[in-house]
């Protein structure tokens, strides 16, 4: 093995050839025109940097790089700042993204982000788009971050987990150091290696810095290395390291001279004691751990005294030069709540129009800390609710919203009042089980706004009084409410409304309704309403899945996807795919819907209206296969859903899938209980109707609703092989056998077993083959069983991936949406069926033929 290393001043670089040749391998096949994506995790001081630096050294080509930063809120797309120079990046976040990629598509190019544990949202997206799209790109993208500060929901977790099955993205993890490692590299030194292994865990910074400390102990921490030799420098020298530190992970020199107010000489000192270091006209600390021990350790009072400073050099620069957030930062740190003021509001503005929503609402909590204006104060708490909405925060939009309302109501602002409330409904629609608190808002909101002189917050009231509507199958209420919004004069108000009459339209059978909804949708993306844009596109896909109209729904589908991934729409992404899942589902491709609702709920951040879809088609695939932990999945469900329940049953379905899981477990009562209110409350949708009176009638109560779905219908009346037909025609082949099996012919009862082979449904097969035993027929085909060639069934070679990874069952159960006892039987069955004593000896074995 080589060994590079060298001593004070540079950071050490051992067994880390592996790695190094990965990132060669695949820069290779990057610059060849195949794109990758490489995730390089390590603890803090692992030697991530260091370990990119020295493939850099080798590295010949146009590289691009850019670093994220530990400000209390971030700089929107901070890092593509660094890459893009003096490019003002300003306007649509989705053509800055389109330009990024533009820019990979020529030359090769390798793309640095470093420090990804702080990116922003908008920076998130960026490597997300990126990551769908790089691909057919001569360019690799090396995303670097701390492991250890990535918890399960951390924003990169999920961007890493939405990622996983894109064929581009490579992972690299940076391990410590073994003790033959530290004891070359302390050679020499005088220090005991196996204590100085013990001490630092093999943290290859830990290590370098306190052999470059030259000391003749091992120090407790990375603190008492970086501390111990900051107090080796002069009084002027350590003012100037203070002032680097407070300023960032890195600053011009001419910045750190004004803030400091030392020459520049006091800042050679800290760079001839290794502390700092310089590189393309600014300087920094060596390492992010060194400049957070040397911050920590500034009393209070010098701290705060020299953020004022930072905040009087740089807030003197001119307009755009330095970014608001950076100076809404040293004003926080200053405690200058008039600066902090002023400059967090702008920081909140430049952040949403860049698509960091996410940092905009974490600018304006801090602007309404120290906001004292009544007014303002109501605008930063609407802003909010509209910030926290856009960033998938659902539960705090509610009750900022709910705030902004109070605050309206209370400096006597009817129509704020009115819009306030609107904004509250938009936010409980979306949450599904605040549907009743929606609806008697955006009532409210009518009724504050119809006492008022016309104007377009009452048009915007009128559209989402129609989309409750709609979510109710309300449809003639939700055409009528649409109506009423068109004599608003805003183009958008008028697509909106355009939009809830097409709905309701298409909700009532006429599929030209979806017509009107594309028309809303040209609008909308006209307008760049992205978000109104998406909300069209989840609508075309949900009627069109709904009422099984499979070749429309791919049609939107294919559409409105590549639309919001081009325009970072990751919310309406998730709600697409989930209604995607569904679809998927019904058509019988289960394999393909268990996936798609898992990667729903690996990446969604919040509990609503999609999470539930994607779990209840999880917990039907499974009821359907005979697996366990499908009721597990719906007993989540269930109490969400009680108040939501009449209004929006019918689009996520969790009544109708507990009452299938109960009928599949003989539990006949239970069935019953479960069906009865929901049959007599239920929206008016026709196949959920069906769905609800075929289940009943397993109870041996046939009730046959007048609205239900013709194939409901005609199986609930006798026409078996008609409702077969019919079945087959929509596209649902898993409904189409089940209308067989209520059938005394034996032909029949043959079609409905080969069909439940097919999909592998355990539970109706059986059911099936026993019919037919009691109809005196013997040559029942066996069951077939799909596995492949090492006898593993497809979820075990889940497991079994997982176990490759290092997962352990806890965490294999969180990943595949399992209980533990089921993942530990998996377990057991994996390593029994390769012959394997152990965990290690079937990680090995998967390795070795490429599970």
């Amino acid at each position: 093995m080589t060994t590079y290393h060298q001593r004070v001043g540079a950071t050490a670089l051992v067994e880390r050839d592996r790695e190094r040749a990965a990132l060669a391998s695949w820069w290779d096949e990057a610059s060849a025109g195949r794109g990758r994506l490489v995730l390089v995790g390590g603890d803090a001081g692992a030697g991530k940097t260091a370990l990119v630096d020295t493939f850099l050294r080798h590295f010949s080509g146009r590289l691009l790089h850019g670093t994220c930063e530990p400000l209390a809120t971030p700089v929107p797309l901070g890092p593509l700042r660094d890459m893009a120079g003096d490019l003002p990046l300003t306007g649509d976040p989705a053509e800055i993204r389109r330009w990024f990629l533009d820019e990979l598509r020529g030359t090769p190019t390798l793309v640095v982000l470093d420090d990804a544990q702080w990116a922003d949202e908008g920076t998130l997206d960026l490597l997300r788009f990126l990551g769908r799209r790089i691909e057919r790109c001569p360019a690799m993208v090396v995303v670097v971050y701390r492991d250890d500060e990535v918890g399960v929901r951390h924003p990169l977790r999920v961007l890493a987990g939405d990622l996983s099955t894109v064929p581009v993205v490579r992972r690299l993890a940076v391990p410590p150091l073994s003790l033959a490692a530290v004891t070359a590299l302390a050679e020499g030194s005088g220090l005991d290696a196996a204590e100085l292994h013990h001490r630092t865990g093999g943290n290859a910074f830990f290590v370098t810095e306190v052999l470059g400390d030259g000391g003749a102990t091992v120090p407790a921490t990375v603190r008492d290395a970086v501390l111990a030799r900051a107090a080796r420098l002069t009084p002027g020298a350590r003012e100037v390291l203070d002032a680097l530190a407070c300023l960032g992970p890195r600053a011009a020199p001419w910045v750190v001279e004004a803030v400091s107010g030392r020459p520049f000489a006091d800042l050679d000192e800290c760079a001839d004691r290794g502390l700092v270091v310089a590189h393309g006209g600014v300087v920094s600390f060596r390492h992010e751990l060194a400049r957070v021990a040397v911050e920590e350790a500034i009393a209070p009072g010098r701290a705060a005294r020299v953020h004022r400073r930072a905040l009087d050099v740089l807030g003197a620069a001119p307009p755009g030069e330095v970014e608001p957030a950076r100076l809404a930062n040293h004003a926080l740190l200053a405690q200058d709540r008039s600066a902090l003021l002023t400059h967090a509001r702008a920081a909140a503005e430049q952040a949403s129009a860049l698509g960091a929503h996410t940092e905009a609402a974490a600018h304006l909590r801090r602007a309404l800390d120290v906001c004292g204006d009544s007014v303002l104060r109501a605008e930063l708490l609407e802003g909010l609710g509209r910030q926290c909405h856009l960033a998938d925060d659902l539960g705090n939009a509610l009750r900022w919203w709910q705030d902004a309302v109070a605050a309206r109501t209370s400096i006597g602002d009817r129509r704020g009042q009115g819009t306030a409330l609107a904004g509250l409904a938009i936010t409980a629609l979306h949450l599904a089980r605040e549907v009743p608190l929606g609806e008697r808002s955006i009532d409210q909101a009518v009724e504050v706004l119809t006492s008022l002189p016309p104007g377009p917050e009452f048009a915007f009231a009128c559209a989402v009084r129609a989309k409750f509507a709609a979510m109710g199958f309300r449809n003639d209420e939700a055409i009528a409410w649409g109506e009423r919004a068109l004599v608003g004069e805003e183009p958008l108000v008028r697509a909106l409304a355009a939009m809830s009459i097409g709905i309701g339209r298409a909700q009532n059978g006429d599929v030209r309704g979806l017509d009107l909804i594309g028309e809303s949708i040209r609008l909308t993306r006209a307008a760049g309403a992205y978000d109104e844009a998406g909300l069209a596109y989840f609508w075309a896909q949900l009627i069109c899945v709904t009422r099984r109209w499979y070749r429309q729904a791919d049609h939107w589908y294919a559409e409105a996807i590549a639309y919001t991934e081009d325009h970072g729409q990751e919310v309406w992404r998730q709600w697409l795919r989930a209604f995607r899942a569904r679809a998927l589902l019904d058509q019988g491709r289960w394999d393909d819907a268990e996936a798609l609702a898992s990667e729903v709920l690996r990446s969604a951040a919040v509990d609503d209206g999609r999470t539930m879809i994607s779990m209840v088609v999880l917990a039907t695939v499974r009821a359907r296969r005979g697996d366990p932990d499908s009721r597990q999945l719906l007993t989540h469900v269930r109490p969400a859903m009680v108040t939501a329940e009449p209004v929006v049953g019918w689009l996520v379905g969790a009544t109708r899938a507990l009452a299938e899981t109960a009928w599949y477990a003989g539990d006949l009562g239970e069935v019953r209980a479960i069906v009865t209110p929901a049959l007599a409350t239920a929206a008016r949708e026709p196949w959920h109707l069906g769905a609800l009176a075929h289940l009943l009638s397993r109870t041996g109560s046939t009730v046959v609703p007048d609205e239900a779905a013709e194939p409901y219908r005609l199986h609930l009346t006798g026409f078996h092989e008609e409702a077969a037909l019919r079945w087959r025609q929509v596209g649902c082949p898993y409904e189409a056998a089940l209308a067989l099996t209520d059938s005394g012919d034996e032909r029949l009862l043959r079609e409905a077993l080969a069909e439940f082979d097919r999909l592998g449904a355990r539970p109706m097969r059986d059911a099936t083959a026993r019919r037919l035993r009691r109809h005196g027929v013997r040559d029942i085909p066996r069951r077939s069983t799909t596995t492949g060639a090492d006898g593993l069934t497809a979820r075990e070679r889940e497991v079994l991936t997982l176990l490759a990874d290092g997962r352990r069952n806890t965490e294999i159960a969180e990943e595949l949406f399992l209980s533990c006892r089921t993942v530990e039987h998996h377990v057991a069955s994996v390593l029994r069926k390769l012959r394997v004593p152990d965990r290690a000896e079937a990680a090995r074995y998967a390795r070795r033929n490429g599970v």
